[in-house]
C-alpha cells in the first residue's frame, strides 16, 4: 500500500502551516471547479442533442484530445516517472475516459441535473471504499459526518436513480464506479510525483485510451461530421470545455492538497449550481432541461440543500 505524505493526513497537528493550506484553501478551489463544471455539464446536454455531437463516443474523444493540451506546461515541472507513477497516472486516465463516455451515453437520454447528481453522489462512496484500501484513507469524525451530509444532501437533490431505467441506470452505476477509481489513482500519482507531472501522465491516459473508441461502428464517420458542425455549435463546445477543463485542474489541484473523499463529497455543490442553471434556462426554453420542478421535488432539492450547506460548514471548521 502506498504511503500517504503527511501533509495530505487529516492531522493538522503535525504540520500547520501546510495543513491550514490544504484544508482551507481546497474548499474554495474544488467550489469554484464545481461551479464550471456544472456550466460545462450545462453546455452537454444542450450539445448532446444536436446531431452533429449526438454521439457519446465522439464527445469524449474530443474531450480527450483538448486534454492533451496540457503538455503546455510540461516545461514548468515535468519529471522522469517511474513505473508505478506512470502505471497509476495512465490508469487515471483510462477510468476517467471509460466514466465520461458512460456518462455521456447515459445525460443523452436523463435530465441535464439529475444525470450527474445520480452519478456523482454515488462517486464519493466508490472513492470512500476504493480510496480505503488502496490509500488506506481514513477520515476524522467531523469529515465523516461532513461526507455523509454532502453526498446524504446530493442524493436527496436527484431524488436516486429516478427517471433512469434498465441499462441505463447500471451505466450510471459504472460511470460512478470508473470515476472513483480515476480519482483514487490520480492522488496515488500526486501522491508520488509532482502536480503538473501527474496531471500529464493521467491526460495522456485519458487520451490513449479514448482511441478505443473508433472501435465502435460508425464513430469514425461521426467524428468526421463533428468538425463540419456551425460555427455556434463549435463555439458552444469550445466554450464548455474551455469551463470544463478548468474545472478539471482546479478540481485535481484540490485533490493534490486534501483528501480526495471530501473533494469527491464536495460535488454537492456542483448540483446546487447545476439545479439553478438548469432553472434559469427552463424559465426560457421549459423544453430544454425539462427537470422536474414540482413542490415535492422543489422541496427535497431544498432540503439537500441546506445538508450540503451544513457539510460545507462542517469542512470550514476541520
Amino acid at each position: 500500500m502506498i504511503e500517504i505524505p503527511k501533509q495530505v493526513q487529516n492531522d493538522k497537528r503535525e504540520s500547520p502551516t501546510i495543513n491550514k493550506f490544504s484544508y482551507m484553501s481546497w474548499v474554495i478551489w474544488a467550489t469554484i471547479g464545481y461551479f464550471l463544471n456544472a456550466i460545462a455539464l450545462a453546455v452537454d446536454k444542450a450539445l448532446l442533442n444536436r446531431q452533429e455531437l449526438k454521439d457519446p463516443a465522439v464527445y469524449t474523444l474530443l474531450i480527450s484530445a483538448l486534454g492533451l493540451l496540457v503538455f503546455i506546461l510540461a516545461p514548468f515541472g515535468l519529471e522522469k516517472p517511474s513505473l508505478e507513477v506512470l502505471g497509476y497516472g495512465l490508469a487515471s486516465g483510462v477510468f476517467f475516459t471509460l466514466g465520461l463516455w458512460l456518462m455521456f451515453t447515459v445525460l443523452r437520454v436523463g435530465e441535464a441535473s439529475r444525470v450527474p447528481a445520480f452519478i456523482g453522489s454515488l462517486n464519493p462512496a466508490f472513492v470512500f471504499i476504493v480510496s480505503f484500501f488502496f490509500l488506506g484513507e481514513r477520515l476524522p469524525e467531523m469529515g465523516i459526518l461532513a461526507f455523509i451530509l454532502l453526498v446524504a444532501g446530493g442524493f436527496l437533490m436527484v431524488g436516486g436513480g429516478h427517471g433512469l431505467k434498465g441499462k441505463y441506470l447500471w451505466l450510471g452505476v459504472l460511470s460512478a464506479l470508473a470515476f472513483g477509481f480515476a480519482y483514487v489513482f490520480l492522488k496515488i500519482t500526486f501522491n508520488e510525483t509532482s502536480f503538473i507531472s501527474g496531471l500529464i501522465w493521467t491526460r495522456l491516459g485519458s487520451f490513449i485510451s479514448s482511441l478505443a473508441l473508433f472501435l465502435i461502428p460508425g464513430t469514425a464517420s461521426a467524428f468526421g461530421n463533428s468538425f463540419r458542425s456551425q460555427s455556434r455549435v463549435k463555439f458552444a463546445f469550445i466554450g464548455g470545455q474551455t469551463a470544463g477543463a478548468v474545472a478539471g485542474l482546479l478540481n485535481s489541484f484540490a485533490i493534490s492538497l486534501a483528501s480526495v473523499t471530501l473533494v469527491n463529497a464536495l460535488q454537492g455543490v456542483q448540483y446546487v449550481f447545476l439545479l439553478i442553471l438548469a432553472a434559469a434556462v427552463s424559465y426560457w426554453r421549459p423544453a430544454f432541461f425539462h427537470d422536474e420542478f414540482s413542490p415535492p421535488a422543489l422541496w427535497r432539492k431544498i432540503g439537500g440543500t441546506v445538508m450540503i450547506a451544513l457539510g460545507l460548514g462542517l469542512l470550514s471548521v476541520m
